[in-house]
């Protein structure tokens, strides 16, 4: 769940993006998340487990969460697992703009959970890469493998991101 009530001019509606709550007319952006940062909140732990630090296998019977196209799901009748490495399963999905971090993303999804980095192992990777990048590759736009960018998408986008470098303003949010 995310608290983004400081974004807009009016509570948003749930469903109708751009939208009041209560229907009075669309909703105006009066900030940006790289302005004004998003408290992300964990809601929903109705499949979550606590698992012992140094304690036995995590071992669990798929499939677990929503996302059913993770490897350990295809298997008829598969075997318990550990369920940490199917996290990184959803950093597949297609996207324009990340490029830079094929390689990390292939290992995440290697059809091998045991190939697989370990959370700590990824995030190291991923500062690396983070901090490998210029500012201008950080502030680029992440489009949808099967779209096109707009001109007028593109020019507003980076429209924006020239007026926050004058301001100096990062591309990544300061928490």
């Amino acid at each position: 769940m995310a608290d983004s009530h400081h974004l807009f001019d009016a509570p948003p509606h749930p469903f109708e993006l751009y939208m009041k709550r209560d229907f009075s007319g669309p909703i105006s952006v009066v900030a940006s998340r790289t302005i004004k940062p998003v408290k992300y909140y964990l809601i929903d732990f109705d499949l979550s487990k606590e698992y012992p630090p140094g304690g036995p296998p995590r071992l669990e019977e798929p499939p677990w969460g929503g996302d059913k196209t993770v490897p350990e799901h295809l298997l008829p009748d598969a075997p318990p697992c550990d369920p940490f490495p199917v996290d990184g399963d959803e950093c597949r999905k297609g996207r324009k703009g990340f490029e830079f971090m094929r390689e990390l993303v292939d290992d995440m999804t290697n059809p091998d959970p045991l190939k697989r980095p370990q959370m700590s192992e990824a995030v190291a990777r991923l500062t690396v890469i983070i901090n490998g990048l210029s500012d201008w590759q950080l502030r680029s736009p992440i489009v949808e493998l099967d779209r096109q960018i707009k001109v007028t998408t593109f020019i507003r986008h980076w429209s924006k991101q020239l007026f926050r470098k004058a301001r100096g303003i990062p591309s990544i949010p300061k928490i």
